[in-house]
């Protein structure tokens, strides 16, 4: 089943090569950078939006539907898009349905396969079935560059039967533990789901959630333009794919590692090691040193796919968990504004210098809230029966 996951989240995961669709879109049919980063902006918020409702669905009538109706929903939205190649078309139809489709599939494998696995194995359960998203760019890359060459009615067309093809076999595969109580989950929670965000762990884990995701879609959107303007490399699929295969290693790794040392201490490290890459990327001067600064960027952009949602885990119900990731994962839609921001100021400047700046003091402030995390700051006395989903705190100490 955990196999399974993986390799629906390696089908769906097409959307960490966008910045090679984007370069497609611009260079083919004279799109803005605004415009060309738009669909993917529209995509995170309907991915994020829609976590919440597949999640919640998911935990009611198990992930086997959910991520069958996901599959689908990928499979038509790149086809029809294929037909609509203008930005609201591109925009409405892969960046809202496809993200409905994402969420579907994203928000079911995940909670369906920690359920298989004890607490001290959880982080790495996590790591390996998001793993597929991230080898998903690393393979897909090189492949989504040359359907982009062909036409990008042709790359639309391919991928949408793939997918189809793909994802729903999977998702036959994909269930909950024997004797698992579906109908059980409706008594978990006492109270309203709002009130979790009444919860100080929760506020901080979304903002920063909000700010690292940024980061990441951020060069997921324009790590090839960025290539392009800073370093005179042409081949950014080259350091797409890069991105992508330490994106796809940092989730097991900080699976582990989160496993050993603590879920904000892990998120500390990752942290860190993002707002250090950031800060020497201000003086790439080669396509070989950028290589390297990616590298560490998609190792720590891909640890936070396993370090939120093992951290929403182990502080929360682990029933009422898709509900919950799905909600944090809001955070994701809100942080597709930073692509966004990143290709205003690209066309106003024709450099990135200014979005470097602004991730750099970001990525700071979360370093030192990621410090706060487990001081008795947030460490206030929580009552289960009025917080939803809550561990009492003397089970967490």
């Amino acid at each position: 089943m955990a196999l399974a996951g993986t390799g629906v989240n390696f089908l769906v995961g097409i959307p960490y090569a966008w910045s090679i669709i984007a370069t497609g879109l611009s260079h083919q049919l004279g799109w803005s950078p605004v415009q060309a980063a738009f669909p993917y902006t529209v995509f995170l918020l309907s991915y994020s939006f829609f976590m919440v409702l597949a999640g919640k669905w998911q935990d009611h009538a198990g992930p086997r539907l959910v991520v069958t109706t996901g599959g689908l929903l990928v499979g038509v939205a790149s086809l029809l898009s294929a037909f609509f190649l203008s930005p609201a078309g591109v925009a409405i139809l892969w960046g809202a349905l496809y993200g409905f489709g994402a969420a579907c599939c994203f928000g079911s494998v995940t909670p369906a396969a920690m359920k298989w696995f004890s607490h001290e194995k959880k982080g790495l359960a996590t790591g390996v079935v998001v793993t597929g998203m991230g080898v998903s760019a690393f393979v897909m890359a090189p492949l989504v560059f040359y359907l982009v060459n062909f036409g990008m009615k042709n790359a639309f067309l391919i991928l949408g039967c793939l997918l189809l093809l793909g994802v729903t076999p999977l998702a036959r595969l994909i269930r909950n533990p024997p004797g698992e109580d579906i109908q059980a989950v409706k008594q978990t929670r006492t109270g309203p789901w709002y009130e979790i965000f009444r919860v100080p762990q929760f506020i901080m884990l979304w903002f920063m959630f909000w700010v690292m995701t940024g980061t990441g879609v951020t060069f997921v959107t324009h790590l090839d333009s960025m290539s392009r303007v800073h370093v005179a490399f042409e081949r950014g699929y080259i350091l797409v794919a890069l991105f992508a295969f330490f994106n796809a290693a940092g989730r097991i790794i900080f699976g582990l590692v989160s496993d050993r040392i603590g879920r904000s201490r892990a998120m500390t490290l990752d942290f860190s090691v993002t707002l250090l890459s950031l800060v020497l990327l201000l003086q790439a001067s080669s396509s070989l040193y950028m290589g390297l600064v990616v590298s560490a960027l998609g190792l720590a952009y891909g640890g936070l796919y396993t370090l939120f949602p093992a951290t929403i885990a182990t502080y929360f119900r682990e029933k009422d968990f898709g509900l919950y990731y799905g909600l944090l994962y809001t955070a994701l839609g809100a942080g597709g504004i930073f692509p966004l921001i990143a290709g205003y100021l690209f066309g106003q400047q024709g450099h990135f210098l200014g979005t470097f700046l602004l991730l750099i003091i970001t990525c700071a402030v979360v370093v030192v809230l990621s410090l706060l995390l487990k001081k008795p700051l947030i460490k206030a006395e929580l009552n289960p029966k009025e917080t939803p989903g809550l561990i009492p705190q003397s089970e967490l100490d």
